[in-house]
């Protein structure tokens, strides 16, 4: 979720506010030009409290020997970010169990569970580091379209997920991370790949309100500070912010990954895992767990909540390069990623896990477009036009989550 406008966040711009990008007019998307495919998709962000769950367990005496389960999930909105910096961390836990297991006449083997952006990543770092380790992933669909990582924005921020950080001890964990993950995609970058990889440079603008997770909560040499300025579109004559950041296409990203990996010898295996006990069965000695929201029920995570959002995807034409968060000033969440080959429009955060779009179920398609047209709103300069998206369909008010911190009371209804 991007930054959340407050009401006093439209403000003209005066003589003396400098234009962003030099006085350069961008154009807006059209609103009308939906994708012809799955124009509207909804999904679950696994949000843990406490944070991401990232830890090698102590050694499992099971039936087939001793286990080593190593946990990775529980991301929130900030799965795609924070993706190669955890797989980093689970790489290093990986390290220590196979020195554990050096002397003994056991080979080291590893299950990844779960083909989200965290599996697939996971599974690259450790081919990476050992060309030759046994490495089998397991999952319910081996269709990554299927899931949540696949719909994504794919917008470099931790978003949500900054809030289970704000204890001064805690901060610098979530920075490490993200310090992690930048390098990779520096890496990426350096290596003349970001476009086979889905990763690009992109402004992100906003209204001139904080946005924590980018202000507070990302190091300056990832993400730098933001510029102030007039906003570069030709009907808001206001105030904004221009972040710069990396937006990462993960229907690019994924199938790149999955290609690499059948490439160098990883294996896919489909397997829905019912119980623990099931995962203590797998022939493999080291396991991984990558399966978000899954983790709940799989490990009886009782910190893991499914904050639900939809999105908007509209074609892409003009071929806009571009961000835009926040623009609603009436506390509606509302932005647009200009992507590639499309542009995703969002947003909302709700107490749900059901964890795709339900076609049959007309509420998901009335909150969707709600959501195109609060954007539409926003691009004709009305941005305090915008409709909270279920103040006009039927609706459990205490599904809605809070989108403020402690310190604010708003919520979205």
């Amino acid at each position: 979720m991007p930054a959340i406008t407050l009401r006093s966040g439209a403000q003209p711009a005066g003589d003396g506010v400098p234009p962003l990008r030099g006085g350069e007019t961008l154009g807006a998307p059209d609103f009308t030009l939906l994708r012809k495919h799955a124009p509207y998709l909804a999904g679950v962000r696994p949000h843990r409290k406490g944070g991401v769950r990232l830890a090698l367990e102590e050694p499992l005496a099971t039936a087939r020997g001793t286990k080593f389960l190593i946990h990775n999930y529980g991301h929130s909105g900030a799965g795609i970010t924070l993706s190669w910096g955890c797989a980093a961390k689970v790489r290093e836990h990986v390290a220590t169990v196979i020195d554990r297991m050096c002397g003994s006449k056991v080979r080291a083997s590893v299950a990844v569970l779960g083909c989200g952006v965290s599996g697939l990543t996971v599974a690259h770092e450790l081919r990476r580091q050992w060309p030759h380790l046994p490495v089998t992933m397991y999952a319910k669909s081996l269709d990554v379209t299927t899931t949540t990582s696949f719909i994504a924005g794919g917008q470099f921020e931790p978003s949500q997920v900054w809030r289970e950080y704000t204890d001064p001890g805690k901060k610098p964990v979530l920075e490490d991370l993200l310090r992690r993950s930048a390098a990779r995609i520096r890496e990426i970058e350096n290596s003349g790949k970001m476009r086979h990889y889905g990763i690009v440079w992109r402004k992100n603008y906003t209204l001139d309100v904080p946005n924590p997770a980018f202000d507070d909560y990302t190091p300056r040499d990832v993400v730098p500070a933001f510029r102030r300025g007039k906003l570069p579109f030709e009907k808001f004559d206001v105030v904004g912010r221009e972040y710069s950041t990396w937006l990462i296409d993960p229907t690019i990203l994924l199938p790149r990954l999955i290609a690499d990996l059948r490439r160098h010898g990883v294996r896919f295996r489909t397997r829905l895992f019912e119980s623990e006990q099931q995962v203590h069965g797998l022939a493999e000695n080291i396991v991984i767990n990558c399966t978000g929201y899954g983790a709940k029920k799989l490990f009886a995570d009782d910190g893991l909540l499914a904050h639900r959002g939809h999105l908007v995807v509209l074609r892409n034409p003009a071929r806009l390069k571009y961000l835009f968060s926040g623009g609603c000033t009436n506390d509606v969440i509302s932005y647009v990623f200009a992507r590639r080959n499309d542009i995703v429009v969002g947003g909302t955060l709700m107490n749900d896990d059901r964890d795709a779009f339900d076609p049959t179920d007309g509420k998901d398609a009335a909150i969707c477009e709600v959501l195109r047209k609060n954007a539409q709103e926003v691009f004709a300069g009305r941005p305090e036009a915008c409709t909270r998206p279920l103040d006009t369909v039927e609706h459990d008010t205490e599904k809605w989550v809070p989108v403020f911190g402690k310190d604010h009371a708003q919520t979205i209804r």
